[in-house]
């Protein structure tokens, strides 16, 4: 538990606008792409315990762990193994033996890392050393709650799968490399040439089309997500001036969140069971433009993973939403493939809060246009003091 010292009121509102932006823009223009282990997620952090300290917060826990710095390592690899069953079994019975199990292993594999659950073979990537950063504020009164606010530091690459013609597609288009890696273990038991041939062919464009995906330069990431971060310094702020009376929040900027929710992972790992198993997370996810929602519902990145909050995270929102109006803030199902996924596989409570742009989808997802240009300081400001309108409806409904 950290010790917040004397509480002071901040200079100017941490809440408002145009400081968050600053904070994005130190991260996004200032600081640029941010891959998952690279030096410039390390400056990321930098950024991030500097702002925390100026504000006074100055117990920061620093949590390593080991990550590949692509996500291609999750999907590639059940790939090549299922490529590899279908070679093997032109080897005889045996072969097809040994090819139907590795099919079968790629396919649950794949479908493993489209859940966002752990992905045992991201390992065969280079590793890098990604961290997360955790602050805990306890109440000033009698503990009752824990609420655990999530933002990523890391950036993806520009994603030609998630442009506006592609990207309402992804779940169909990995439900069927997903069928195609099934489809190649049944080959092998039925042991039919013309079917092997087919299915090997269509892995292969498969394989081929997740490296094309691969292509594309990192982004600056100011919607995805240092939108996320600068609230969670903002609301840290404002915390630390004026903590809750009976919830203790933890701020968790993970690390290495778009190379398989690494951080969150790491975070349950080592917390999980003893501190968090009865806390509420709430995740910020792509808040800097648009309207904001929660999600009600998540379909994944395939027609085999969706995923939803829990009823009492949803009904926490929901009570926030209502009592405050003015934010606009709505409920909303999306293809998403978020934290909260990582949680709820594990049996945690979460629900995530959304920007969503014009079009119903978040701004500038996986794109090179994920710029400050484009950051709106007016969303920024709302989801950040709705934020902290949820921790205190909890904390109010404490007493």
């Amino acid at each position: 538990m950290i010790d917040t010292h004397e509480n002071a009121a901040p200079a100017i509102d941490p809440l408002e606008g145009e400081s968050l932006l600053r904070h994005v823009s130190a991260l996004a223009y200032n600081i640029g792409p941010r891959p998952a282990g690279h030096d410039t997620e390390a400056r990321a952090r930098t950024y991030i315990r500097k702002a925390l300290n100026e504000i006074g917060i100055t117990e920061i826990k620093a949590q390593p762990f080991e990550t590949p710095d692509s996500w291609a390592y999750a999907l590639g690899t059940p790939f090549a193994l299922s490529l590899t069953g279908m070679l093997l079994g032109r080897l005889g019975k045996l072969g097809r033996f040994a090819g139907a199990i590795l099919g079968a292993a790629g396919a649950y594999l794949t479908w493993r890392a489209v859940s966002g659950l752990r992905q045992p073979l991201d390992r065969v990537g280079t590793q890098r050393t990604s961290a997360n950063l955790i602050v805990r504020i306890p109440p000033t009164g009698r503990y009752r709650n824990t609420m655990v606010l999530l933002a990523h530091t890391d950036t993806n690459r520009h994603r030609e799968s998630f442009s506006s013609s592609r990207k309402a597609s992804l779940p169909t288009t990995a439900t069927a490399l997903i069928g195609l890696q099934a489809a190649g273990a049944v080959a092998q038991v039925t042991g039919g040439n013309w079917l092997s041939n087919v299915i090997t062919a269509g892995q292969i464009a498969g394989l081929g089309a997740i490296v094309a995906d691969e292509k594309g330069n990192f982004v600056d990431g100011a919607n995805d997500n240092a939108s996320a971060v600068a609230c969670l310094l903002g609301i840290g702020a404002a915390l630390h001036a004026q903590p809750l009376q009976h919830t203790e929040v933890w701020l968790v900027f993970t690390g290495a969140e778009e190379v398989g929710l690494k951080g969150v992972h790491a975070l349950l790992d080592e917390y999980g069971e003893q501190q968090m198993r009865r806390a509420g997370f709430l995740n910020f996810e792509m808040v800097g433009r648009g309207n904001l929602a929660y999600v009600t519902h998540h379909s994944g990145f395939s027609h085999l993973s969706d995923y939803a909050p829990d009823s009492e995270s949803v009904a926490l929102v929901e009570r926030t939403a209502h009592a405050n109006r003015r934010f606009g803030v709505f409920g909303t199902k999306m293809m998403m493939l978020d934290q909260v996924a990582a949680l709820r596989r594990r049996g945690y409570r979460g629900i995530s809060l959304v920007g969503l742009d014009v079009d119903g989808w978040p701004a500038n997802w996986h794109s090179a246009t994920d710029a400050i240009g484009n950051i709106q300081p007016e969303a920024l400001e709302r989801a950040a003091r709705f934020g902290l309108a949820i921790l205190q409806t909890l904390d109010t409904e404490s007493h």
